[in-house]
């Protein structure tokens, strides 16, 4: 039996890594991220969807930027979110050593093929 194991990490080249960077010390995001918290009166959205009042801090893309970077100022494709709900957003940042470990010893067989990530998708 072979096991085959998608790379589902978060690594990206250092130049789009970069853009990331350079876009959230931006002077545009800012003045977005401002209008959306007050927008959503500093409240976590998806724990208001669910009936619950949380303070929250973050503003978060409810489209991914690797996806469409055209709407990375959009008003409308931003939510105030609180830090659990973000983590659970994004669990491939959040995975335990443990996941991590066993990620490691399944690329160390041999019976393994790993396939990188698709650039037309990302």
């Amino acid at each position: 039996m072979m096991l085959v194991r998608i790379a589902g990490g978060v690594s990206m080249s250092r130049r789009y890594s970069n853009d990331f960077n350079n876009f959230y010390h931006s002077a545009e995001w800012k003045a977005v991220r401002l209008q959306v918290l007050e927008r959503d009166s500093y409240l976590c959205q998806p724990c208001k969807r669910a009936g619950r009042i949380t303070p929250a801090k973050t503003v978060d893309h409810i489209e991914p930027l690797r996806t469409n970077w055209s709407r990375r100022l959009d008003p409308d494709n931003l939510e105030t979110i609180c830090r659990q709900c973000h983590n659970a957003k994004h669990i491939e940042r959040t995975k335990t050593r443990h996941d991590k470990r066993q990620l490691q010893d399944i690329s160390r067989r041999d019976d393994v093929i790993t396939f990188g990530r698709n650039p037309e998708v990302y």
